[in-house]
């Protein structure tokens, strides 16, 4: 008996039982679509904090005041958080070739009020280069000028979520809000931006000239962060060290000292938010893979109870010439066959449901074509594997006592 004539009866047998059939490969079916979508799910998120973190700034380098040290397991600032200034931003844009742009910055959450609306918003001040490091754009109106930072001139940029908290629907160009009992005429509208890589509001601020912040709003010298923007995505690993070593320096740390500031680049987001993406790729793929588990085991089931009912017809076969390798063959591509089939309606449906929910839901996903090509190979490992044990039981029954089987 050839392979083709054990395949067309494992097909007969199959489909005398077409619900016995169905059942069987439904735990596959679920397993397999769950794969794909979950999958599609975590390359759609990782893709989103991707296109976030580029739009935070491309090729930037960020400089916190404070030290990092580890707290409870995590790494937590510390330290004093006045070590940064205006000056270490001069250094930094003057000293290192590979740096394109450098802006000081400085934030505080404060009420600003316009007529009888007052709501808290973000009073950010920075520097001109601010806008095109951290990819902030005007929409309409325009920028405050070199003349306005020197003379700390009390005009301001504001965003989209500020405009709709103070001023609803009505155009803020040229109307003045108060920051701290302080007037500012706004100038300028930044185009929307969203959030960032911790869910913050980018649109929730108001933005001044850093040196009108320092003196009239919080009264300091030192600043919190200096964005640095580098000149290429290669470099932004030498110029970090740069970086690092002029503000040691500059800043008089001893070897035996740590650094009194934290530098994160945009390569260190993206790992950080990379392997957390992957991490919750792996976990929900470990979850799908239960579900796949259970399917085998469903095979693995049901295979024995059709070895069971059909220990008379095993029998016959026998009886007529059949060898154990023809029922061994004959039972292992009737697993097979369900496999296949659970995988292919799930690859179909896993498919399907990535591609409506990413047409008609508000979700971004993206098909991963090897996930798909790995799912086809585990249909028939699975089926193969859970096969084995009925295929070989099967095999071994005595012909003369299963004739005798009622």
């Amino acid at each position: 008996m050839n392979r083709f004539s054990s395949f067309a009866i494992a097909v007969t047998a199959l489909l005398a039982n077409k619900t016995r059939t169905l059942l069987a490969s439904l735990g596959i079916l679920i397993g397999i679509a769950s794969v794909i979508v979950m999958v599609a799910i975590g390359k759609g998120s990782q893709q989103e904090v991707l296109d976030v973190i580029a739009g935070m700034g491309e090729n930037m380098v960020t400089i916190t005041a404070g030290e990092m040290k580890r707290r409870g397991g995590r790494l937590r600032l510390s330290g004093n958080v006045t070590t940064l200034s205006p000056r270490d931003a001069e250094r930094i844009a003057s000293e290192i070739e590979e740096v394109e742009l450098v802006a000081p910055f400085e934030e505080k959450r404060m009420n600003a009020k316009f007529d009888n609306n007052a709501a808290e918003t973000t009073i950010t001040g920075s520097t001109l280069d601010f806008q095109f490091i951290r990819g902030y754009r005007i929409e309409n109106g325009e920028m405050f000028s070199e003349q306005d930072l020197k003379t700390g001139n009390r005009v301001a940029i504001i965003g989209k979520t500020a405009i709709k908290n103070l001023f609803g629907e009505e155009d803020p160009i040229g109307q003045v809000v108060k920051v701290h009992f302080i007037p500012f005429k706004i100038i300028g509208v930044f185009e929307a931006k969203g959030v960032d890589t911790n869910g913050l509001d980018q649109d929730d601020l108001i933005f001044i000239p850093l040196p009108t912040l320092m003196r009239r709003i919080v009264n300091q010298t030192h600043v919190s962060r200096i964005f640095v923007k580098i000149s290429s995505r290669e470099n932004i690993e030498k110029a970090s060290e740069k970086i690092r070593e002029l503000l040691r320096e500059s800043h008089k740390l001893t070897d035996d000292r740590e650094d009194d500031f934290t530098l994160v680049s945009q390569l260190d987001l993206e790992d950080m938010k990379r392997e957390t993406s992957e991490l919750f790729t792996k976990l929900i793929v470990g979850v799908a893979a239960i579900s796949l588990l259970v399917g085998g085991i469903g095979i693995l089931a049901v295979m024995l109870i059709s070895v069971k009912e059909r220990t008379k017809e095993i029998g016959i076969r026998r009886a007529v010439g059949a060898s154990r390798s023809n029922i061994i063959r004959q039972f292992l591509y009737e697993s097979l066959i369900i496999g296949f089939l659970g995988g292919g309606i799930g690859i179909a449906l896993g498919v399907g449901l990535t591609l409506g929910l990413t047409y008609w839901g508000d979700w971004t996903l993206l098909l991963d074509q090897d996930s798909i090509w790995k799912a086809s190979w585990v249909c028939a490992l699975i089926g193969m594997i859970f096969g084995v044990v009925p295929a070989i039981k099967a095999s071994k029954l005595d012909p003369m006592e299963a004739l005798t089987i009622e």
